[in-house]
């Protein structure tokens, strides 16, 4: 990995000595010094866009390693409140329609949001489909519904159901492009949620 797309070296190498000299020289054992890495490139490389393959790549690590260390990094070096609020629209916007089971169709690669989402739907008795990939997660509108009313606000989950129901009362219609119409509606649900929460952030994260 080039050195140069570290955004504050300075930052990083602090940071970096700051823990790990915290219990003395030496204290650390080799895999809490590559999960605080992975956490400082996370935060200072503007690495947290990835994908394990692009990551895995980049440094030259199995998939397996670089998702297991992002997991072990989130949870020892927990992200700003709204982490997972940001990402969770982010993801939302690449959602898919599959019309034969009637369920979202996403992909979380972060096993940190997927836990997060997972133990909000447990907690209400609901639950995602993960079978035969843990990364892709298949989902009833109402649970997401739910989910989006406890990381956001009724508001929006109400915003979501709204909209949801005038795409899908066109379904029925000859020549009606469900996937695109999707697509559409999901875009802009996130862009106007996104605006509604005034997360600055997503707004970024999303392009818009």
């Amino acid at each position: 990995m080039d050195i140069k797309s570290i955004k504050d070296t300075k930052g990083f190498v602090k940071e970096f000595l700051d823990e790990y000299l915290s219990d003395g020289l030496g204290a650390k054992n080799k895999r809490e010094i590559d999960i605080l890495i992975m956490n400082l490139l996370m935060k200072y490389g503007d690495l947290a866009a990835k994908s394990n393959q692009e990551l895995s790549i980049l440094l030259q690590a199995t998939e397996s390693k670089v998702k297991s260390l992002r997991y072990e990094a989130r949870l020892k070096y927990p992200p700003d409140a709204d982490y997972v609020k940001r990402e969770f629209f982010y993801i939302l916007s690449k959602a898919q329609y599959a019309i034969e089971t009637g369920k979202i169709v996403f992909a979380i690669e972060d096993s940190y949001i997927r836990h997060a989402l997972q133990g909000q739907l447990k907690a209400k008795g609901m639950f995602a489909d993960t079978s035969f990939n843990t990364e892709l997660i298949k989902i009833d509108t109402k649970f997401l519904e739910a989910v989006l009313g406890e990381l956001y606000n009724k508001g929006i989950a109400k915003d979501f159901h709204d909209g949801f129901k005038a795409m899908e009362s066109q379904m029925n219609e000859k020549g009606f492009d469900v996937v695109g119409a999707f697509s559409d509606f999901i875009i802009g649900f996130v862009k106007a949620a996104a605006q509604k929460i005034a997360l600055d952030l997503a707004m970024g994260r999303l392009g818009f």
